[in-house]
């Protein structure tokens, strides 16, 4: 049983907090280096080019939004040939609730204000990021299979204000790319040529973008037609470790990231984890980080507060005991 394009694009996932308004002054503009991430970009009034992604330059005005999927560095600026300056409030990963508003360019009177983001993208296991459309744009003249038109400016700068902003922007934007990319004549193809035809990748994916579920190798199996004696000796064989180990696995990263990153309360984030008990959660937890999940938000929330490095968490994954379970 193969996946389908809907299972495929909910896993093209966006998630982040870097949230800004740059207003760029006189013929100015700012430039972004290359990087692993998803730069978002509406055009709240003026207009600006975009200019180095897959060797070419877009045009953007009022209302219309690009999306820089390949990587390249790139400058947003009022022409082509106008100066321009690293941002570096869009070169790291920020913690933002409300997006401030960035000048770019110095002095002289505003000539145009962008909506900016840089987001963090997770891609369906087996797709190559090479094979994706550099960039998709939306209510521009080169986005003729945006299942959106022109979007009003007014719409992105209001979903901009008030408290828990930086949430609904990501959002937005991840609904503009999933709308996008599944009206974009390559989207097939792309579904097609990645390795979610395979039962065990597609196993993986299930995994991947619903730890909370109440999983189990019999489940799994069923869901990508195979028995479960044979599905469970493939998955073993292939990925190295059995299901439930790598059930396990991603509960806990999914738990981690939600004690660093949100202030949800236990009882949800053991929920969200496929626990339906807290206690049960913290054992579980306790057991595979060697540490509670009380201090684990505690030793994240000091580290805010001293300025220092979260310790990433694939590092706390790789050096953790991973019980089957």
């Amino acid at each position: 049983m193969n996946g389908t394009l809907s299972e495929f694009l909910n896993l093209l996932d966006l998630r982040g907090q870097t949230w800004c308004f740059v207003d760029i002054r006189s013929c100015c503009g700012f430039s972004i280096p290359r990087n692993d991430d998803v730069l978002f970009y509406g055009v709240i009034h003026g207009s600006v080019q975009i200019d180095g992604v897959a060797g070419g330059t877009l045009d953007l005005r009022s209302g219309n939004v690009a999306m820089i999927l390949s990587g390249d560095a790139h400058r947003v600026c009022i022409n082509t040939d106008s100066p321009t300056q690293a941002l570096d409030f869009l070169c790291d990963e920020q913690n933002i609730d409300v997006p401030p508003v960035i000048s770019s360019g110095g002095s002289g009177p505003v000539s145009a204000r962008v909506l900016s983001a840089r987001l963090k993208v997770s891609w369906p296991r087996g797709l190559r990021r090479v094979a994706m459309p550099p960039v998709v744009t939306i209510g521009t003249d080169r986005s003729t299979f945006s299942g959106f038109s022109a979007i009003r400016a007014e719409t992105l700068q209001l979903s901009a204000v008030g408290s828990g902003a930086a949430a609904q922007l990501t959002r937005i934007a991840a609904l503009m790319l999933t709308v996008s990319l599944r009206s974009h004549p390559q989207c097939q193809l792309l579904f097609r040529s990645s390795t979610w035809s395979d039962p065990i990748a597609h196993a993986l994916h299930l995994i991947a973008s619903d730890p909370s579920a109440d999983w189990s190798v019999a489940q799994l199996a069923q869901k990508v037609g195979m028995g479960r004696s044979s599905f469970a000796a493939h998955f073993t064989e292939q990925v190295g470790r059995t299901p439930m180990d790598v059930i396990t696995e991603r509960r806990m990263q999914h738990a981690a990231e939600l004690l660093q990153q949100s202030e949800l309360k236990l009882i949800d984030i053991s929920s969200r984890a496929g626990y339906r008990s807290e206690a049960a959660f913290s054992r579980r937890f306790t057991l595979y980080f060697g540490l509670s999940p009380s201090s684990m938000r505690r030793n994240a929330r000091m580290s805010k507060k001293s300025g220092a490095d979260i310790s990433p968490l694939h590092a706390l994954v790789a050096g953790a005991h991973q019980p089957s379970g």
